[in-house]
């Protein structure tokens, strides 16, 4: 009696159902590792470029008043990746700026105060060109404080790039105050 549901049991395991969901889950784990063509073509060796450079910076910022110093390197990281799917989408570059290297202070002795930007990357996505400005805005805030009470500055990055090798090549830095924070951003008036 029991041998007969033993038997029963273990027919259905290989039913059509059970044997056609479990071939489309293998084909789905083969298509997962291997990638699709259009994901292979997008990633070829020759596709993508990466490149970094690190600038020595400083600057001040002014903010409600008081100026800051603000001292440090920014290291920037690209990647040129190009679409090998089409002929018409231009090259684009993926760059990450770390500002986590710069400190600002203002006053001495007593009054002075250290300002950090914590671990703050910006990203952003721009078609490669020999020369391109971004303007990014970067938070900061005392070092005795939490990142609840941080503030922000804007940072205008001129990048340049090598267009045949698709490599970051060079740039400066400069800092000045987030105007969009100073004149009042979410304001209207009738």
């Amino acid at each position: 009696m029991n041998t007969h549901v033993n038997i029963r049991a273990r027919l259905l395991l290989f039913s059509p159902t059970f044997v056609t969901l479990s071939v489309a889950v293998v084909v789905m784990l083969a298509m997962l590792a291997l990638g699709s063509p259009s994901v292979q073509a997008q990633t070829t060796a020759a596709a993508v470029v990466d490149s970094s450079i690190t600038i020595a910076t400083n600057g001040t910022v002014t903010d409600t008043g008081t100026t800051v110093n603000v001292t440090g390197s920014v290291t920037i990281k690209c990647r040129r990746v190009i679409d090998t799917t089409t002929t018409t989408a231009a090259p684009l570059v993926m760059l990450d700026f770390d500002f986590s290297q710069l400190q600002g202070t203002t006053g001495s002795g007593k009054n002075l105060r250290t300002f950090v930007t914590g671990g703050n990357h910006a990203t952003e996505l721009r078609p490669l060109q020999a020369s391109d400005t971004i303007v990014v805005t970067v938070p900061y805030f005392d070092s005795t404080k939490d990142v609840l009470s941080a503030s922000t500055f804007m940072a205008t990055a001129t990048l340049n790039f090598d267009i045949s090798t698709g490599k970051l090549t060079s740039g400066s830095l400069t800092y000045g105050t987030n105007v969009f924070a100073s004149t009042g951003v979410g304001t209207t008036t009738n």
